[in-house]
């Protein structure tokens, strides 16, 4: 039959069935007679005793027995069928609604507080770790493809039954039909959507989010407006909190992250000079040693008051050393991290995650605490030669004695330098952090290896650091000099812009304290990490009893400059007798609070430092509205799992990339111990 024909017919179907049967007066007084002479459906034709559909059928037949005779003439049977065909299709939609529904449900089940579901995932993502070691490390797609299934097969087994073929086949096409034309889409698409929503504003610094069940702690730094400064108390609540989270056994990990603090202006014109980079996000602006300085008056209160604050930092410090076992603790970097408070972010046995706004300005600046963190530089050392990718010689003095135009690290340079472990553009960080979240839940000895794979995924090139232009330059001139004296005298040498502006800005700076920073470096490198820091502690302290310190209080620069007492300061007074403070009552800086006016400002993430109306945060759940490098390079291997190994580290046995290649056999990537530490 022609589409003429078919589509005329249609029009016959249709104007039979939408007449006005009712108001045909000749039709209903004639529709009793019209029954009675109608034939009576054949027995074969209608089984059963069904008197209802019987009725219906006859009317149809009065009905059709009619409108052929005064209207238009229709063959009866293909009417029928045309009308159960509308019918299955009508059906068909419904039952598609219905699996939809099914579908969504699956997706939107809360799996997060199923206490079974969570159970059974370690040993689950222990079977992918397996597959890992064999295969090679996964992508992200990989991963949340085998989250999926996860989740499909237990809300089937568990909740109710779904057609997991259906679904499967649903959510690729659902997914396909989402995805944006542009290759480039995540560069430019959705930037407010990038972190959750909610700002965590409460009248606690800390803020800490306990798993629900087993998995990671996370312990956020929660005052913006402050830009979370670290006071006495604060890093004291702080310490508390890292302390309480290492005696809780449902605690896998520590995921330690911070609402950073965003100075940018969305307004801001673009500028047709030269593109560079502005550093608008902090994640905190360190010690509150200016504050603290700035409520007392008269040289022994100050110096109790900032000795007092100073000791905070470094017992918090040494809680952290002393006090980590086998948990991991993982830091995300969205801002810039502050020196004299360095170890709270980036500790050598810590996982630490940047994006590329961090940075860490290691410049060498007169302030109330301007020795350089001799540990990092140290640790900075030891994490690159295990990692074959040796510093030049007098490297650590090079940063320790930096002038501002070469002091600022950034992803590529943390990374270079085993500062950082992982790099992850801002835009993926919190996808990042819910996967690593997710992949928390597994007990040691697989968390590691479960969090690594998780930011692994998303790990990223940083783009070329910008140590790699000077290195030969560094191991010639800092790596041979035999004293500061002699270091000058190579600098000189050189001549070129590079060396000309270290030298210029050494001029404005005390050369006692070049001298001491220098001697330190140099000489006390070996020393264990405790006592380095005690040095640390010990430099500064004397620092702020000096006559340069006080000339720098009142924005003088009038430094010391006689040879024969220079020399005198570093050696005796500097490297001599610890000194003994006054037993004052100190003075302690109380920082803001966050008011109400505060918390209802935009949403900002706490991982990320973005505003945004929408979406989850993955630190607190809360939200405002309805709406390939490896880490390390490490795999660990199906012998990181068995029995036989289950102490030893699961990063020792297999190198996936070449970025971190070189680890030494049997050498935890993570914190550079033993296998059988």
């Amino acid at each position: 039959m022609s589409m003429i024909k078919i589509t005329e017919q249609k029009e016959v179907f249709e104007a039979f069935k939408c007449y006005p049967w009712e108001s045909d007066r000749v039709f209903q007084q004639g529709l009793q007679n019209i029954l009675k002479n109608m034939p009576k459906a054949d027995s074969n034709q209608v089984k059963g005793d069904q008197d209802e559909l019987l009725e219906d059928l006859q009317l149809i037949r009065a009905k059709h027995f009619y409108f052929t005779r005064f209207q238009q003439n229709f063959d009866l049977e293909k009417y029928l069928e045309y009308e159960i065909e509308k019918l299955n299709k009508k059906q068909k939609v419904i039952s598609d609604e219905q699996q939809e529904e099914l579908f969504k449900r699956l997706e939107n089940y809360d799996y997060e507080n199923d206490v079974e579901y969570k159970k059974g995932l370690p040993s689950i993502i222990h079977g992918w770790l397996e597959q890992q070691s064999k295969s090679g490390l996964w992508d992200k797609d990989r991963l949340d493809q085998e989250f999926l299934k996860a989740k499909a097969f237990y809300y089937t087994s568990r909740v109710e039954k779904v057609d997991l073929s259906a679904y499967f086949m649903w959510k690729s096409k659902k997914d396909q039909a989402n995805k944006p034309a542009c290759p480039f889409a995540s560069l430019w698409q959705n930037k407010s959507k990038v972190g959750p929503a909610d700002q965590i504003n409460a009248s606690s610094f800390v803020v800490v989010q306990k798993p629900k069940g087993s998995g990671a702690e996370t312990i956020t730094l929660s005052s913006p407006k402050s830009q979370n400064i670290l006071t006495y108390d604060r890093l004291n609540d702080l310490k508390e909190a890292i302390k309480e989270s290492e005696n809780d056994a449902q605690v896998m990990s520590l995921f330690i992250t911070a609402t950073v603090a965003d100075s940018s202006n969305s307004l801001d014109i673009v500028s047709e000079q030269r593109i560079q980079t502005k550093d608008t996000k902090v994640i905190s602006s360190g010690l509150a040693y200016n504050e603290t300085s700035l409520m007392v008056s008269g040289s022994e209160l100050r110096q109790v008051s900032l000795a007092k604050l100073a000791q905070g930092y470094y017992d918090t410090v040494h809680s952290i050393i002393q006090g980590q076992t086998s948990r991991l603790i993982v830091t995300f970097s969205n801002g810039e991290i502050p020196l004299n408070a360095v170890y709270l972010t980036l500790c050598a046995s810590f996982l630490r995650v940047v994006t590329e706004h961090g940075l860490l300005n290691f410049s060498l600046l007169t302030s109330h605490a301007p020795i350089p963190p001799l540990l990092l530089l140290t640790m900075m050392r030891n994490r690159t030669t295990a990692s074959g990718k040796h510093l030049p010689n007098g490297f650590e003095l090079y940063l320790a004695l930096s002038s501002p135009e070469y002091g600022k690290l950034r992803g590529p340079e943390l990374l270079r330098l085993g500062l950082v472990d992982v790099f992850i553009p801002e835009a993926k960080l919190s996808d990042a952090f819910e996967t690593a979240k997710s992949m928390s839940v597994c007990p040691p000895p697989e968390t590691h290896s479960a969090i690594q794979l998780a930011l692994a995924i998303h790990h990223a090139y940083a783009g070329p650091n910008r140590f790699q232009v000077w290195e030969e330059l560094i191991e010639k001139v800092f790596g041979a000099a035999e004293s500061f004296d002699d270091l000058k005298d190579r600098l000189e040498a050189i001549g070129n812009n590079w060396s000309k502006t270290i030298l210029a800005y050494w001029d404005t700076l005390p050369p006692v304290l070049l001298r001491v920073i220098f001697k330190a470096v140099k000489e006390y490198s070996n020393k264990e990490p405790l006592e380095l820091l005690v040095l640390e502690q010990k430099l500064n302290e004397k620092w702020r009893h000096t006559d340069d310190y006080k000339e720098w209080l009142r924005s003088k620069n009038a430094w010391v400059h006689d040879a024969e007492q220079i020399n005198n300061l570093v050696d005796t007074f500097y490297f001599g007798e610890d000194l003994e403070l006054s037993d004052e009552e100190v003075v302690v800086y109380k920082a803001p609070q966050e008011t109400q006016e505060d918390a209802d400002m935009p949403g900002v993430c706490p991982v990320t430092g973005k505003k945004s109306t929408a979406a989850v945060c993955p630190v607190t759940g809360a939200s405002n509205s309805n709406n390939v490098y490896p880490v390390n390079g490490q795999s660990a291997s199906a012998e990181s799992f068995s029995d036989n190994n289950a102490n030893g580290c699961p990063f020792s046995n297999k190198s996936i990339s070449q970025e971190f290649t070189d680890m030494p056999p049997g050498v935890c990537p993570v914190t550079f111990q033993g296998a059988t530490a």
